[in-house]
């Protein structure tokens, strides 16, 4: 897995990237690398590994000696999800694959996460993924679900999507390896607009463990049509605040309310 969860690579059969390098890059001789049993014959990606991790491994085992029966799993990984999916620019920040539909309510998505992913760059702590990790995932699985498979002929070419309520349960830890999130609409309803609402609840799996819930409504709208109402929501709340302020301002700074320009800006 990603150096990012070093921590739990304290678990007996779990490596981290570098780790694992460092021990094939020392296959050149036995009287270099002594521990050759320490390596496992069969690999299985865990979370935190770029593209660029997995092809440098896979280049390494390549070029093991021949006598080294080692093997990747999972080679190509899932298909990650897109910026179209989850609306986010950098593919590092995707955090799911592509959802498949199970049945007519039910999708699933794989959980993907990279390194170098925003979440991560601070720190991270204990073994466990991170509680805000998994509900980043569970925001771009209710996304990817209906961009890949809700839409309809209906839908506004320039969607906005609307959150109204998102609740998370965590109940058990989420390790650093295989997981899956599956989506299950609970209620869905489509305007003559195009307008979308949708309530559903999301779960994070591993194994057979559901290890966290969300129960979410969100809804989708003509992005054109809302932008509208959103830039004068904006302007009323940019006149309420400089009214407040200035209001406050001539009362703590009174003796000096003259010398000042009324003229204010908010700097965003």
């Amino acid at each position: 897995m990603g150096d990012c969860f070093s921590g739990f690579s304290s678990v007996e059969g779990v490596f981290t990237v570098s780790e694992l390098a460092k021990h094939l890059r020392q296959l050149g001789g036995t009287d270099r690398f002594r521990s050759k049993s320490a390596l496992p014959e069969h690999l299985v990606w865990g979370q935190g590994i770029s593209e660029n991790d997995r092809a440098y491994i896979a280049q390494l085992i390549d070029h093991a000696p021949s006598h080294i029966a080692l093997s990747l799993a999972d080679w190509p990984p899932t298909v990650s999800a897109t910026r179209g999916h989850v609306h986010k620019h950098a593919p590092q920040n995707v955090l799911i694959s592509v959802p498949k539909r199970i049945d007519e309510n039910c999708f699933l998505a794989d959980l993907q996460i990279d390194a170098r992913n925003e979440l991560l760059l601070d720190h991270v702590t204990g073994l466990h993924v991170q509680g805000m990790v998994l509900t980043e995932a569970i925001r771009q699985m209710f996304l990817a679900v209906s961009e890949e498979h809700l839409f309809d002929e209906n839908t506004p070419a320039e969607t906005y999507f609307a959150i109204k309520s998102m609740t998370v349960d965590y109940k058990s830890f989420v390790f650093p390896v295989g997981a899956s999130l599956l989506f299950k609409t609970e209620q869905l309803k489509r305007s003559d607009d195009g307008r979308l609402s949708v309530t559903a609840s999301i779960g994070v799996w591993q194994g057979e463990v559901e290890c966290a819930t969300s129960k979410v409504s969100f809804s989708v709208f003509d992005a054109h049509r809302l932008k509208t109402r959103e830039i004068e929501l904006a302007d009323d709340c940019v006149r309420k605040f400089l009214r407040v302020h200035h209001v406050s301002s001539t009362v703590t700074h009174k003796v000096h309310s003259h010398s000042h320009s009324h003229s204010e800006r908010v700097t965003a």
